[in-house]
């Protein structure tokens, strides 16, 4: 390789590499879902930025949830249901599944739900309770 050669592609490299975005500050976000006091025993959760960034987790038995890549800050949050317990894929039966709590429709739009919580930009994993009421 040339010193022209070399001196040339050290000259592209630091043109290419100042043309890169800074990434975005993420963390990662544990919490509860509950309504009316209850912990929600399926569904998902949608947590969205002012920004339009959003991330969703499942929630679990417990109305427990992790949701990671969310950013920090001020978060408008929606819910939205699905069944508590699934069949067999087998076709047997199983157990009766559980009634799905009854949720209103507008928890199902975080513009609408009128629910917030705050992430805060420590970094790591935060833990929020979502309270839909």
């Amino acid at each position: 390789m040339t010193l022209r050669t070399a001196a040339l592609l050290a000259a592209a490299m630091m043109l290419f590499a100042g043309c890169a975005k800074p990434g975005k500050k993420v963390v990662t976000v544990t919490g509860t879902v509950t309504y009316n006091g209850q912990p929600l025993k399926s569904g998902i959760v949608k947590f969205q930025a002012p920004n339009g960034d959003f991330a969703t987790a499942p929630i679990g038995p417990n109305g427990q949830f992790i949701m990671t890549d969310v950013v920090p800050g001020e978060q408008k949050v929606g819910y939205v249901g699905g069944p508590v317990s699934s069949g067999s894929s087998d076709g047997s039966k199983t157990a009766s599944a559980e009634r799905p709590v009854a949720v209103p429709g507008k928890f199902g739009d975080p513009q609408t739900s009128g629910v917030t919580v705050t992430v805060p930009d420590a970094g790591g994993t935060a833990t929020v309770t979502v309270e839909l009421k």
